[in-house]
């Protein structure tokens, strides 16, 4: 029984049964359950240039030969044509039941590479949005799994994923200022770090667009880079209020993410 939802879009729905299709045929009795997560699982949020967030459980730690199976798989996958990036990786069940940190090296894809190692989104908030947010697309039900779960561990990684990861990306930003200008870094920055700083004021996760969302409220002054963000992901089409100043968009944006990272650090832990 999968997380209620009203429907997958098509693209994802087509994506995902192609995949536990071509598992089953290469590799039976192989898969065991397939769950997405990420900003799909708020509210079925997904837009054009979204990317499709999976974990698959196995019936065994695979071996050479079901490695091999999987790589066939998303390189067929990768034939498919244009639709979204679809990015997960393979564990066991039992995996879900510990830290992320324990999991041994595992197959997984991103961006269309194939690899066995230590996956990107291998993270205790994947672990969270699975159980608490996650979709169900076979197997066990995702809400009936035991897995694992550490709010501090949470603040602890959000916060040095601030300090570390998002403020050595402000201070690219500051030194090719052409590349802050561009509509995707707008989308990038003026959602993600958002995000971030959303879970440590509030102790709950969100979408992308949730955190731009929140972003509104709680940095008002910041507004215009904002609702810029928001409209790249979500109306890729639409007037941007920076289309004769895509300067003024990138000076924005970095004063965006300098209060965000500023204002989240000094966030108090969520009651």
């Amino acid at each position: 029984m999968a997380r209620p939802l009203v429907s997958l879009p098509d693209a994802v729905a087509a994506v995902s049964e192609s995949h536990t299709a071509l598992v089953d045929e290469a590799a039976p009795g192989l898969l065991d359950g397939l769950y997405l997560h990420g900003s799909i699982c708020f509210d079925g949020e997904f837009f054009a240039g979204s990317d499709v967030d999976f974990v698959a459980t196995l019936t065994r730690r695979p071996g050479e030969a079901d490695v091999e199976a999987l790589r066939r798989v998303h390189a067929e996958l990768g034939k498919a044509g244009p639709g979204p990036a679809y990015d997960g990786f393979y564990l066991l069940e039992s995996d879900l039941a510990g830290s992320p940190e324990a999991v041994p090296p595992t197959p997984g894809v991103l961006d269309g590479w194939f690899a066995v190692g230590r996956q990107c989104d291998q993270i205790l908030v994947t672990w969270h949005e699975l159980a608490e947010r996650g979709i169900t697309l076979r197997g066990k039900d995702i809400r009936d799994l035991p897995i694992h779960q550490d709010a501090a561990a949470l603040r602890a990684a959000t916060r040095a994923n601030l300090e570390g990861y998002w403020s050595s990306q402000l201070e690219a930003l500051r030194h090719h200022p052409r590349e802050a200008a561009l509509p995707g870094a707008a989308e990038w920055g003026g959602l993600g770090a958002p995000r971030l700083h959303h879970l440590l004021a509030t102790g709950r996760l969100t979408s992308k667009s949730g955190g731009g969302r929140w972003a509104l409220e709680a940095l008002p002054q910041h507004r215009e880079v904002v609702e810029e963000a928001l409209r790249v992901r979500e109306r890729p089409d639409g007037h941007s209020t920076y289309a004769n100043g895509p300067a003024r968009r990138g000076r924005d944006l970095i004063a965006l993410m300098a209060d965000v990272i500023d204002d989240a650090l000094a966030t108090r832990p969520a009651q």
